[in-house]
């Protein structure tokens, strides 16, 4: 086993904290989810046991925020149609 870091599963860590951003983070997101599903599966091949459980973190942190971003989304489009029946 090399001693180098899964890349796949580093740069999606990055995008994971990039798109914690409230509302700008809706284009971080996308990438940190398939970032992390490309370092899962570059684990299994490689059978690196820490970067299979950092890429499977980084897979479920960056779905939670994509939902939490488009949660935030539907919000900002709502608010002008919640207010005008207000």
């Amino acid at each position: 086993m090399d001693n180098k870091d899964n890349d796949a599963a580093a740069t999606a860590r990055a995008f994971v904290i990039y798109s914690l951003v409230p509302y700008l983070g809706i284009l971080f997101s996308p990438g940190a989810v398939v970032l992390s599903g490309v370092g899962l599966i570059k684990s299994y091949r490689d059978q690196e046991r820490v970067a299979r459980s950092a890429a499977c973190i980084t897979l479920i942190l960056g779905t939670l925020i994509l939902i939490g971003q488009l949660l935030l989304w539907w919000i900002l489009y709502k608010v002008p149609e919640w207010a005008t029946q207000a």
